[in-house]
């Protein structure tokens, strides 16, 4: 086996870690801001919407985190769990965009009444559109983190060279 065989994986798996640890936080920090700012404007919750996302942005971060420092360790279910669970998010952003903040689309940057959360119009429309985009964009990161653990295991276990190593510590 190649030393390119070994580490390029590896960096690819880093890679992904990496962006997923960001764009986590950028999901949370945006939520994060609508869950604490709802109570100062009189503004209808949105049916644990914003809670589920803040919720799942919360521990993808953590899990994200703990990954890059254990960075040989994967649990392949967990991201394909992640995966689904922002696909879930994704959805729920969609449905709250489109029928409680009455965007006309779901990537439209004005807003129909008056003021909403910042003070600003034309600004949460757009906050929630990138809620949208970095949850849809991390569902794919844990997708793609996942398959090349996969494919890591996979690969492994047809090497007749190598001792199989665990399941969990594939890359």
């Amino acid at each position: 086996m190649s030393a390119a065989q070994i580490y390029i994986p590896r960096i690819i798996s880093f890679a992904f870690r990496l962006c997923q640890l960001l764009t986590s936080i950028i999901v949370t920090g945006i939520s994060g801001h609508y869950l604490n700012t709802l109570k100062d404007f009189n503004i209808p919750s949105p049916n644990g919407r914003l809670v589920y996302t803040t919720i799942i942005a919360s521990a993808s971060l953590v899990y994200s985190f703990g990954c890059l420092i254990f960075w040989r360790y994967t649990v392949f279910p967990v991201d394909l769990g992640f995966f689904v669970a922002y696909l879930t998010g994704f959805g729920v952003a969609i449905n709250w965009i489109v029928e409680g903040m009455r965007c006309e689309k779901a990537w439209d940057l004005e807003i129909r009444f008056n003021v909403w959360l910042s003070g600003r119009a034309k600004d949460q429309c757009g906050r929630w559109a990138a809620v949208e985009t970095f949850t849809f964009f991390t569902a794919f990161l844990f997708l793609a983190s996942g398959l090349l653990a996969l494919w890591k295991i996979w690969k492994q276990g047809k090497d007749e060279v190598e001792k199989p190593k665990p399941w969990f510590r594939c890359l």
